[in-house]
């Protein structure tokens, strides 16, 4: 009796391990479609006596899924679970580290990579030309350069994009900031100039001459009726609304630009640390 219900029990587990197989078949075969929401729904099912390397699996389909659909810290929690004995495991761990990235998780993203068991190439020149990148994100220009510098330059993999890295760090090392602080003294001095540096000359002409004549039209005012007279006040209070918007215009212009310059090079990092990615693992 012993021995049948030992039998059934064998029976199950084969049926169960079976289906389980069956089932992410045809989650591998839904990811090769590009079915991603459909994947992350039969993902979240509970399916029980896993192997290992099943599990290993399970977890890279709802990681790569969350990825493809840019549920980025979904799909690093899922990635991360990937065992080192699973084929899926190199690419799991460069697109947990490059998920870390985009999300700004820059320490984050350097213990994936650093923790990331693999040897050869070009994988390990795959995961210094990250951490470069991760470098460049953090404004440690020189550090970027050096690690870009100790990679091999006959690894076409990566050969372009290190070029490309290499260009924005000689360029940042010459490219000289603007100030929102100077822009707004500039336009305490003269209204407008601030706007003109910030490289809104139009704005700043105009800014310019709106002042001007506030400016004028107040002291020929003040001049004529006295400071107490309703022109000279309603005149002054427009010229002081205007001189003070400009100010503050001419700093959140510099701010603005010099934030979009910095959004812009960012996003050409992140372009630049993804297309090596894609080509080795794709």
């Amino acid at each position: 009796m012993r021995g049948f219900f030992l039998l059934l029990f064998v029976i199950k587990i084969s049926f169960a391990t079976a289906q389980n197989s069956h089932e992410l078949k045809f989650i591998n075969y839904l990811i090769n479609k590009g079915n991603y929401n459909e994947v992350l729904f039969l993902t979240n099912k509970t399916i029980s006596n896993l192997y290992p390397e099943q599990l290993d699996s399970l977890n890279y389909f709802k990681g790569w899924a969350h990825y493809s659909v840019k549920n980025l810290e979904l799909s690093t929690v899922s990635l991360l679970q990937v065992g080192k004995s699973s084929p899926f495991y190199p690419k799991s761990r460069f697109f947990a580290g490059y998920n870390q990235i985009h999300l700004g998780n820059y320490a984050e993203a350097k213990e994936v990579f650093s923790q990331t068991e693999i040897s050869g190439e070009p994988e390990l020149s795959l995961i210094t030309f990250e951490l470069s990148g991760i470098d460049m994100l953090q404004g440690k220009w020189a550090n970027a350069k050096s690690q870009l510098e100790s990679l091999n330059r006959d690894i076409a993999l990566i050969n372009q994009q290190i070029a490309i890295l290499n260009k924005i760090c000689d360029e940042q090392v010459k490219y000289r900031p603007k100030s929102p602080v100077l822009a707004g003294i500039m336009s305490g001095i003269i209204p407008g100039s601030g706007k003109i540096y910030a490289g809104k000359t139009g704005e700043g002409i105009a800014s310019l001459i709106t002042n001007t004549g506030f400016g004028l039209i107040t002291w020929e005012n003040y001049r004529k009726n006295g400071l107490q007279n309703f022109k000279t006040i309603f005149f002054g209070g427009i010229f002081a609304a205007n001189y003070i918007s400009n100010i503050y215009g001419s700093v959140v212009s510099v701010k603005i630009m010099e934030d979009e310059y910095q959004n812009k090079l960012n996003n050409q990092i992140l372009f630049q640390l993804h297309i090596p990615l894609r080509n080795f693992f794709e």
